[in-house]
């Protein structure tokens, strides 16, 4: 059984592969390798932090799944704001995420504008990034955005994220993408929230949580961190990360995992992140072993607990290991349901242990060959795989970094606003692909905030230059 069939496989890739619509694992890779995906940045939109929250989410989602390159222009000699990234400039950030840098926008390839349009442009897809305060998204690229005057860098990486999930839907034929505007506040995630309206909007965040446990550091948990780190704290220093995982990279994981590259591959997740949050001037702890049942944490640890796991098992003992508050999220992992994200928050009326007991032991089976995806019976009949392989292959979940983005804005955002009025939700549902559809519980009355938070800077750019 050759086994790197299933470590190499680029998890936007078995989308393809697992709806029929390619005959092999070549094929669907092929599918990725003709996405291509341009960004552009103007002088006054580059001097934003939320902006360029969102040019650098979007090509760092963007070069994992539009695997035949991203090129970006525009003002990238504009200090960085965020050093969310090694660098001192933009164009430093983008080289770092393996944007190639361009002066010319190419043709017939999709373009992301942040902020306002370049002023030639070829024709055909375009969309540009926009948000307000604690509200972002995308809009047609000549379409009127929103104010952009009030920053919030969460904002930014939703609006970066919700783009390049709109690019990918148009590179998988859907008719109205890049023809509709697509976004959410923040503030207010209930359905009936217009995006659009200042009254969906929250107050000015002049303080965020600073003293954080991470439980799973893959697709969910590197983009919490990406997300953290994008925050405009006043002292890094102040800022206390728990990183917990027991894995080590793959091949495969730099598709849908934000803090990992090919050079990763490997090594434990906690390096990886702790590496990344240190060079940041976090301050780190690593936890590698299994978040367990008989798992407790100590009076001196982090009290606020987020949690990206996958498996039904550590998401049922949440509430067990003596966090405050719990913040966890969930993704579809299939052919339908890829772009959902469900979010809970703990201590919750309905405990961890009730909502997850039907799902443990849960498993999924390769169908039989009537309705087999024909790259399957490709990998049977070449003698790839066996099936004991298939099923293995059929067990790996669809996945694609843009949706991950987009759950740790929702998620990080939720932790901030809790310090803001103590306010959380309980359960959230959403669907990347058509946001409008959502749904929330929110707890009745307000939490008290017993995790530690950090004030933020009052506004500005803070121009700094390190090194991974």
């Amino acid at each position: 059984m050759d086994k790197d069939v299933i470590d190499g496989l680029n998890r936007s890739a078995k989308l393809f592969i697992d709806r029929g619509t390619v005959s092999t694992v070549e094929e669907a890779q092929d599918r990725l390798e003709a996405f291509r995906l341009h960004l552009f940045i103007g002088e006054t939109a580059a001097a934003s932090p939320s902006h360029q929250a969102a040019l650098l989410t979007a090509l760092n989602c963007g070069h994992r799944t539009f695997l035949g390159g991203v090129t970006v222009s525009g003002a990238l000699q504009t200090p960085l704001a965020s050093p969310v990234v090694p660098g001192a400039t933009l164009a430093d950030a983008v080289q770092h995420l393996q944007g190639e840098i361009v002066e010319d926008i190419p043709e017939g390839v999709a373009l992301i504008s942040v902020g306002e349009p370049p002023t030639l442009y070829p024709s055909g897809f375009a969309v540009r990034t926009t948000f307000q305060g604690w509200r972002g998204g995308l809009v047609p690229l000549n379409a009127p955005p929103l104010d952009e005057s009030v920053e919030f860098t969460p904002s930014g990486a939703l609006a970066g994220a919700l783009a390049v999930a709109e690019v990918f839907a148009h590179y998988d034929g859907e008719a109205m993408a890049g023809y509709r505007s697509v976004g959410m506040s923040l503030w207010d995630q209930a359905a009936s929230a217009d995006w659009n309206s200042p009254a969906s909007d929250g107050p000015a965040a002049t303080k965020f949580p600073s003293d954080f446990w991470l439980i799973g550091l893959g697709h969910l948990g590197q983009a919490f961190l990406w997300t953290i780190g994008l925050l405009p704290f006043a002292d890094s220093a102040d800022v206390r990360m728990f990183l917990q995982d027991v894995d080590v990279a793959g091949q495969s994981t730099q598709s849908t995992s934000v803090l990992t590259f090919a050079a990763d591959e490997g090594r434990l997740k906690t390096r990886i992140c702790a590496g990344w949050a240190e060079a940041r001037g976090f301050r780190t702890k690593l936890i590698e072993r299994r978040f367990a049942s008989d798992f407790r944490i100590a009076h001196d640890e982090p009290l606020l607990a987020l949690c990206g796991v996958d498996n039904p098992q550590a998401r049922a003992i949440l509430e067990g290991a003596g966090f405050a508050t719990v913040f966890e999220a969930g993704l579809g992992s299939g052919v339908e349901d890829f772009r959902l994200i469900r979010t809970h928050s703990f201590p919750a009326p309905i405990k961890a242990f009730e909502i997850w007991a039907d799902e443990q032991g849960a498993e999924n089976h390769v169908l039989d060959d009537d309705n087999r995806p024909a790259a399957y019976v490709d990998l049977r009949d070449r003698g790839t795989l066996d099936e004991c392989g298939l099923t293995m292959l059929a067990k790996v979940a669809v996945g694609a970094p843009f949706v991950g983005m987009v759950a740790a804005a929702v998620l990080i955002s939720q932790t901030i606003r809790m310090v803001s009025d103590g306010m959380r939700m309980a359960v959230f549902n959403l669907d990347v692909g058509a946001p409008q559809y959502r749904s929330l519980a929110w707890r009745e009355e307000p939490d008290i905030v017993l995790y530690g938070t950090a004030a933020s800077m009052e506004n500005g750019i803070v121009s700094t230059s390190i090194s991974d």
